[in-house]
């Protein structure tokens, strides 16, 4: 059954583009306690570089829609052309109206959706759906 595998966190990588401090925290407190290697940037200015620079390279990337030079979808065009980050999971996090984001975010090409305020007790569950193939669109 989809969602229900059991993943080994500590065999991913994660990188988290997140300018609130309160929404960095979260994603980052719960990616170690999985157990995940994680890098966080809290600008969006050189994600692709970093994602590149990433041993080993991310597994999946939290995009934050609204940061301070730039949105989530013009860093995802930039992470969706190199071809060296191609299989990356890209998933939006915003506290943007979900009802206009969602069809907005899938038609930019990413693969998940997790509305802020970011969850701790759902965050591991959607966490493993999406890392098991699953699609999570979920405003919260």
């Amino acid at each position: 059954m989809v969602g229900t595998v059991d993943i080994d966190f500590t065999k991913y990588s994660a990188l988290a583009v997140e300018d609130d401090v309160g929404g960095m925290a979260i994603i980052g407190v719960m990616m170690r306690y999985l157990g995940m290697q994680s890098y966080m940037n809290g600008t969006g200015e050189s994600v692709v570089e970093l994602a590149l620079a990433m041993k080993p390279r991310p597994n999946i990337i939290f995009l934050d829609l609204n940061l301070p030079k730039t949105t989530g979808y013009d860093i995802l065009k930039k992470i969706r052309k190199e071809p060296q980050l191609a299989k990356v999971l890209i998933v939006a996090v915003t506290a943007q109206d979900a009802d206009t984001e969602i069809p907005k975010c899938m038609a930019a090409g990413f693969d998940g959706f997790i509305g802020k305020p970011i969850s701790r007790s759902r965050f591991p569950r959607q966490l493993r759906r999406i890392l098991s193939g699953e699609p999570v669109w979920e405003t919260y």
